[in-house]
């Protein structure tokens, strides 16, 4: 691995960071009605990291990461810095037995998400930040959710496999 790659990743990441809440903000807006969608690029771009990057560091990454995420979005520090740094080893833990395809990536993206998601909304609803009911957070937010980041995986696919392969030749 390239000294740079260490730097360039962290900064796509940080990109990612603020695209996503552009992202959600702008899909809220236009979705009818009471129709959530998170936009979760970060996590994709965790998809392709996880192989470039040694664990430790992405870990740390995707810690700090979750950190800023809490700050930013929940003002509650604990659920991101513990859900980020877990999908992480989840993505890692799936890469060790699957390989690199865009089949299992979408897969392995769609269970990462499901996890990510289910657990913000227990921690909201065991910290009592949120008493939305299983059913409204399934319907209107996790299921429009799960489809809006595959669609967008399928479209940016090709568009990181040439940036990483790219980084990671030179």
């Amino acid at each position: 691995m390239k000294n740079y790659v260490k730097y360039t990743i962290p900064l796509l990441l940080l990109l990612a960071f603020v695209i996503d809440g552009q992202l959600s903000t702008l899909f809220i807006n236009l979705t009818p009605g009471i129709i959530t969608v998170s936009s979760h690029f970060l996590l994709i771009i965790a998809l392709y990291s996880v192989l470039y990057i040694p664990t430790f560091y992405n870990v740390v990454i995707f810690t700090i990461i979750g950190f800023l995420y809490d700050i930013y979005y929940l003002n509650i520090i604990g659920i991101f810095v513990t859900l980020f740094p877990l999908a992480v080893y989840l993505i890692d833990y799936f890469y060790q037995s699957l390989r690199f395809k865009r089949v299992t990536n979408h897969i392995i993206l769609l269970v990462v998400i499901f996890v990510v998601e289910f657990g913000a909304f227990l921690s909201a609803r065991l910290f009592e930040v949120s008493n939305l009911s299983m059913f409204i957070f399934v319907v209107y937010s996790l299921v429009p959710t799960l489809v809006f980041n595959s669609l967008l995986l399928l479209v940016l696919q090709p568009v990181l496999e040439k940036f990483f392969y790219i980084t990671n030749k030179t």
